[in-house]
């Protein structure tokens, strides 16, 4: 949920600064999680993958207290204090260790120049990662043989996951895949038909058909083909020679290196800028 949240996020931002998105990749994260936390956990709701589960948090704690409960169907959710907790060891905890991670290895502090003060923090956060990596193995292998507590988290607060019904509709709609199954053949058909559709001979076979046949042959030496405007600094399309703006017929061979004369279809190969010296001369005359 975090991965599809944070990449709807991305397109956003995609339009600026490059790299600006990057150094707020923890606060970006961290936010991500605190929301699916805020609107599942702390209103007692399963997140949408627990949800899918019939899965649901319940405080072990009361459970063993009371005894005699039927495991899953019966027993409290999470007090407040476990709330708490958990958000601020799930987003807090994984923030901060993001943030001294980057950190340190932008001061570079597991270098051998560094002061030894340096050098022994960045051993211990080398230590404390291997035993959290030790402990979260350990707690998996417990989590295999009795069924009780995920990750380190979990174990610590006692919450654990138990069915929230005991009955479960499994029923699949397949109409969203079969939707997205047409749409994917009918993109790739597209895909394997374009490459094989020669431009020059659509738009002439096209161009009977076009409203502005006056006023596109009166146009073709006066306005640019790509932003229909008088060109402020021509430049020439070789070898087809047909007139542009200098930063339209650019931006065009920068992002297309096998861009075509929007007039007449030939590759473009080089450009140049348009003389006006002959204008100048017939003016002064």
């Amino acid at each position: 949920m975090s991965a599809m949240l944070k990449e709807q996020l991305v397109k956003v931002f995609s339009l600026m600064k490059p790299g600006m998105l990057f150094q707020y990749e923890p606060e970006l994260d961290a936010f991500l999680e605190f929301l699916i936390w805020r609107f599942s956990i702390w209103v007692d709701k399963p997140t949408p993958g627990i949800a899918l589960m019939n899965l649901r948090y319940r405080d072990e704690r009361a459970v063993e207290i009371r005894e005699n409960v039927r495991t899953g169907l019966e027993g409290p959710g999470l007090t407040v204090a476990q709330k708490m907790w958990y958000c601020i060891a799930a987003v807090g905890g994984q923030y901060i260790w993001a943030r001294l991670q980057s950190f340190s290895a932008f001061r570079r502090w597991g270098d051998s120049e560094q002061r030894p003060l340096a050098r022994r923090v960045w051993g211990l956060m080398q230590r404390i990662e291997g035993l959290y990596k030790a402990a979260s193995f350990g707690n998996l292998l417990l989590f295999l043989y009795t069924g009780r507590y995920r990750n380190l988290i979990e174990r610590a607060l006692r919450a654990r996951l138990v069915y929230e019904s005991p009955n479960m509709n499994r029923a699949v709609s397949f109409e969203y895949m079969n939707r997205q199954l047409v749409w994917n053949e009918f993109s790739e058909m597209l895909l394997l038909l374009l490459p094989l559709l020669n431009s020059s001979t659509v738009k002439s076979v096209l161009h009977p058909f076009s409203k502005n046949k006056s006023s596109s042959s009166t146009e073709d030496d006066s306005t640019c083909p790509i932003c229909r405007a008088s060109p402020t600094t021509p430049y020439l399309a070789l070898p087809c020679q047909h007139r542009y703006c200098y930063y339209c017929l650019r931006t065009r061979c920068a992002a297309a290196p096998s861009f075509r004369c929007s007039r007449c279809s030939e590759p473009v190969v080089a450009m140049q800028r348009h003389s006006s010296i002959v204008e100048h001369k017939t003016h002064n005359q």
